[in-house]
């Protein structure tokens, strides 16, 4: 948890953050503009370091709705992309950034700042990972949701997200079922009661767990650093949702995540014994 003496990177107000936490997206600034970690150059060097896996790109002219997942990609190396997005056209997330000594430090100071607001909810903070999004100008990232309570932080140019909710309880089940299933991210309806935030340099916006969302970028080249982490209540509906992907797909109809505490801990745990079967290779 952070000192008492180092400095700290976000301004998070309590008690709005507290109201917000897990529903509804909140507006956060923030200082790391001057890190030298988050220059093109250095995020070139951190696109070159990760394992290929670890770095999506495709082209940034794309549609609101790509429900697909699937667009075009660039044939350059991921080091070229990253110093090159001013003029490239191209769109670019490093994953886990983490893996790294130096960004790991990053993403381990800008979440200790965070921690005692989580402390108190859904059982703590865990599985802590980081995120670089990298736009050309006027690139967009199709409306799509993530699993993760997420802090987007603006950190050069300016973009608009656009956060909303599901029209209603049944869509949400569904997609939380078909992406924790192994389904694409992206959704093929645009958020339902949206809030568009304009982003400039020093902006943050906290996105709730499985908020769908859509982020356009401005008319200059944008770097955002997305800190995200999980608790254990959002570990257990992961796992609840991912039992409920197989079922559905045997034809039955499994309720929701809380609508049957019981069932819910034996999907949980049947969760958990089916990743460790499959990381063994069984």
């Amino acid at each position: 948890m952070a000192s008492a003496t180092q400095v700290r990177h976000l301004k998070i107000d309590k008690g709005t953050f507290g109201e917000a936490f897990g529903r509804d997206p909140i507006a956060i600034d923030h200082d790391l503009l001057d890190s030298p970690l988050l220059t093109l150059d250095a995020l070139g060097d951190l696109a070159d370091a990760l394992p290929e896996s670890e770095v999506e790109h495709n082209v940034g002219d794309v549609p609101d709705i790509v429900a697909s997942g699937e667009v075009e990609r660039a044939d350059m190396p991921p080091g070229e992309i990253a110093r090159t997005i001013e003029t490239n056209g191209l769109w670019m997330v490093l994953k886990r950034i983490e893996r790294v000594p130096e960004y790991k430090q990053l993403l381990d100071d800008t979440l200790d700042e965070v921690e005692p607001f989580v402390a108190d909810n859904e059982g703590g903070m865990t599985q802590r990972e980081g995120f670089v999004f990298m736009s050309a100008p006027g690139s967009t990232t199709p409306s799509h949701t993530d699993p993760e309570h997420n802090i987007l932080l603006q950190v050069r140019g300016w973009k608009e997200m656009t956060v909303g909710y599901f029209p209603d309880d049944e869509t949400r089940q569904l997609e939380m079922e078909d992406h924790l299933g192994g389904g694409h991210r992206n959704i093929d309806w645009k958020p339902v009661n949206p809030h568009t935030f304009r982003m400039d340099p020093g902006t943050a916006v906290y996105v709730p767990p499985h908020a769908p969302h859509v982020v356009k970028n401005g008319d200059t080249g944008s770097v955002s650093l997305s800190i995200t982490w999980r608790t254990p209540e959002l570990e257990r509906v992961a796992r609840v949702s991912s039992i409920n992907a197989r079922m559905r797909r045997l034809g039955l109809s499994p309720k929701a995540p809380g609508a049957r505490p019981g069932a819910d801990r034996l999907k949980a745990g049947a969760s958990k014994t089916l990743g460790r079967l499959k990381r063994r290779g069984v």
